[in-house]
């Protein structure tokens, strides 16, 4: 029994640490997906029994849907992955694709659009394939649930874009996952037999394109009220904290830009009296100082940052 410990170990023992050290999840979920990798799939290079009863124990199958013993594999058989390959171009692309969406949304929002994301891409593996007794296993549907989102949310940004081995120059995000959805979407409709589900890759992806407008509320920044520059910059005293303030004052995406300043001042912003930071004043609470009216020092001062 206990070789079925560590799979679930690490992937609780991983969100326990994004919330601990509020760590990127993004960062952390990769970090989790090769230690499992690591411990699942080398003992099976090596001929070791014990690999295979892990992997039937963690991987979903059509055929045992109804089986409550397995309903876990819904979601244990995203963090799970075949050979390096595949491995290493799910991690490539979660990182491209999720990193910019978790910075712009927060980690419970992308924590949630990853799961949701995986979860749909197996059912839709499921309704197309009721019958199969193959094993799905991999982070693609959850991945895909996540280039999903950004296409809807941020259509405009651009990332890196990933042809094949091959890193291109940044594109807009509307055609660096709109191409990557245009393609399994023909792939699905030619049914390529080349053991990829592709089915559940576009499961993911229509999760991610309807899910991601629900979690994430597309609010401007008040309008009634421009930020004052002069008080944010009074709280700038090195220059990084000046750099960070600079994307707050360059950016046009308001949630983008929401986001910056919510950044600056929990972990840049000092009071221009006692220069302690202003951050220390709401961590306990969990408030977002960009959206808490004036910013209230621990030494009592108030600085009203929108005039």
């Amino acid at each position: 029994m206990l070789e079925y410990l560590p799979v679930p170990l690490i992937m609780i023992g991983s969100l326990a640490y994004a919330w601990w050290r509020r760590a990127y999840l993004t960062q952390v979920t990769v970090i989790a997906l090769f230690f499992i990798f690591l411990y699942v799939f080398i003992p099976l290079w090596m001929g070791n029994p014990v690999a295979d009863r892990v992997i039937d124990a963690y991987t979903f199958s059509s055929s045992r849907i109804g089986d409550i013993g397995y309903a876990h594999t819904i979601v244990t058989s995203m963090f799970m992955h075949a050979m390096p390959m595949h491995l290493i171009s799910n991690v490539l692309i979660l990182y491209l694709i999720g990193l910019p969406l978790e910075e712009r949304i927060g980690t419970k929002r992308w924590g949630a659009l990853f799961i949701a994301g995986g979860i749909a891409g197996t059912l839709m593996y499921f309704v197309f394939d009721m019958s199969s007794t193959a094993y799905l296993l991999g982070a693609s549907g959850a991945i895909f649930g996540l280039g999903g989102a950004l296409l809807i949310l941020y259509p405009n940004d651009r990332i890196p874009m990933l042809l094949g081995p091959i890193f291109s120059m940044r594109a807009p995000v509307w055609a660096a996952v709109g191409i990557m959805a245009a393609w399994e979407t023909v792939l699905v409709y030619l049914q390529t037999g080349d053991g990829t589900a592709h089915t559940a890759h576009l499961g993911g992806f229509a999760c991610g394109l309807f899910l991601a407008p629900v979690l994430v509320r597309k609010t401007e920044m008040r309008k009634t009220k421009e930020l004052d520059l002069g008080v944010l910059r009074s709280m700038a005293f090195g220059p990084e904290d000046a750099r960070m303030l600079e994307k707050v004052e360059n950016e046009t995406e308001p949630d983008v830009r929401r986001a910056w300043l919510e950044f600056f001042l929990k972990e840049a912003a000092r009071c221009p009296k006692c220069r302690r930071r202003l951050g220390e004043s709401y961590a306990k609470d969990g408030k977002n100082p960009a959206e808490a009216g004036p910013i209230i020092c621990a030494c009592g001062e108030s600085y009203d940052i929108r005039r």
